[in-house]
């Protein structure tokens, strides 16, 4: 399994990864904290899964989740602080296969 992580905060990036190392120890985890770099590494490296925040430093993260959808059908899961109804509905329907609010807790904790 190769997951890619699209997030700025690195305690979160190593908290997607402890849960995912737990539960899959053979996952690859490729992270990056800038959303224009995640159209390149999801061509390049494939993944079976895409972590996305919506709140990143140089991109929208709906920009981000559109330009993915654009050429992929990888599924992607956005965990981000936004609550709003309307940022919901928008995720969903734009592609996102899931939406995580922060904070979260992995299941079983």
């Amino acid at each position: 399994m190769k997951l890619l992580i699209v997030e700025d905060e690195e305690e979160i990036v190593e908290a997607i990864s402890l849960a995912f190392k737990i539960r899959w120890p053979e996952a690859e985890i490729i992270s990056t904290r800038y959303g224009k770099k995640r159209v390149e590494l999801v061509a390049s490296q494939q993944p079976d899964i895409v972590i996305l925040d919506l709140g990143l430093p140089d991109i929208r993260g709906f920009d981000t989740l559109r330009n993915i959808r654009e050429f992929s059908n990888v599924p992607i899961i956005i965990v981000t602080v936004s609550s709003e109804e309307t940022d919901i509905i928008k995720g969903l329907e734009w592609g996102a296969d899931d939406y995580i609010i922060k904070p979260f807790k992995p299941a079983g904790n």
